[in-house]
């Protein structure tokens, strides 16, 4: 736990709870620097926001540059750097047009601001933090290429580089998987050592929120929000979806197979899966950074997951409803 890093969860301040395994992991990779970009991807609502902008003050005591980005915060809260560098970012962004997309694509050219804007010629780090930036860019594979190109091809002489892009987004996995541009890596919900530090800090029941929300601290911020009734929160979930109950019915042996353990899904065709996973129901499960055991409980297989327990009680919900039970 550290307090000198405080973020808000369930209406109040609270100290950044245990991520030591991966922090640790990706600060290695950081020291190193790496020759492609790293894609960690996991549940919505995991912390990887919180993780990467712990990561940029952690970051910032060794590399020389370090940039934040998430188009979902704007501009002024979203990009996070020294006075100059975010300066210089704004400036090229509104030349490209000034929308968020634009200011992604500015961050990408760091190497050639610092040349042309801040007249460096060498640099010992640059770190690139790249939160979400898929729902703002028009082409995943293509800002991943780019994203590539930076490392591979700096325009100023660098000594290391480390270039890392968080999503939660399924579909996006799936098209930047068919390349060899990124190093993929799972990042999952907080482990129980973690998500106990953060539930001791708001008086929660420690145990029962572990079962309910898997470790996902919006998990637990959408119970609180509903009076930590798990019915509500399902109920809201599987109307949010908008579940495909037709999809479903076609395929449900399998569904309901894959409620018990998410590894079924192995067997499942593709139209099921894509379509779990283009939900945010389920994820893949690939190289995590922390290793993730088998949860039965939680619904936790090898290759396959379910985002958290709720994500599967609101399937659970669908299948309930094709028999027709409330």
């Amino acid at each position: 736990m550290d307090c000198g890093f405080r973020v808000r969860f369930v209406g109040r301040y609270v100290c950044f709870s245990n991520r030591l395994t991966e922090l640790e992991e990706l600060l290695e990779m950081a020291r190193r620097g790496l020759s492609m970009p790293l894609l960690i991807y996991g549940p919505e609502g995991c912390g990887k926001t919180v993780l990467l902008r712990y990561l940029y003050q952690r970051l910032a005591e060794g590399y020389e540059y370090v940039i934040y980005y998430s188009p979902l915060h704007g501009v002024d809260e979203g990009l996070v750097s020294t006075d100059d560098v975010k300066k210089a970012v704004i400036s090229l962004a509104n030349a490209f047009g000034g929308t968020l997309a634009a200011v992604a694509e500015a961050v990408l050219a760091v190497g050639e601001l610092l040349a042309k804007r801040l007249g460096v010629r060498r640099a010992g780090g640059i770190a690139i933090l790249l939160d979400d930036v898929f729902q703002a860019v028009g082409s995943v594979e293509l800002y991943v290429k780019k994203a590539l190109t930076v490392v591979e091809h700096p325009t100023i002489e660098v000594d290391k580089t480390f270039v890392i892009i968080a999503s939660s987004e399924g579909v996006s996995l799936e098209a930047v998987g068919r390349h060899l541009w990124t190093n993929i890596k799972t990042l999952w919900n907080l482990d129980k050592e973690g998500f106990k530090e953060l539930i001791s800090q708001i008086g929660g029941d420690v145990e029962r929120l572990w079962k309910r929300s898997g470790g996902n601290p919006r998990a637990v911020e959408l119970l609180s929000d509903e009076g930590w009734s798990v019915e509500k929160v399902i109920k809201k979930m599987y109307r949010a979806k908008s579940i495909d109950l037709k999809l479903l019915a076609r395929h449900k042996a399998i569904v309901e197979r894959a409620v018990e353990d998410p590894d079924a899904l192995l067997e499942a065709p593709q139209e099921l899966t894509r379509y779990f996973i283009s939900k945010n129901l389920v994820a893949r499960i690939i190289d995590p950074i922390r290793r993730i055991e088998r949860d039965k409980e939680l619904g936790i297989g090898e290759e396959y997951a379910w985002q958290t327990p709720l994500h599967r009680g609101a399937v659970e919900l669908a299948l309930r409803q094709l028999k027709g039970a409330p």
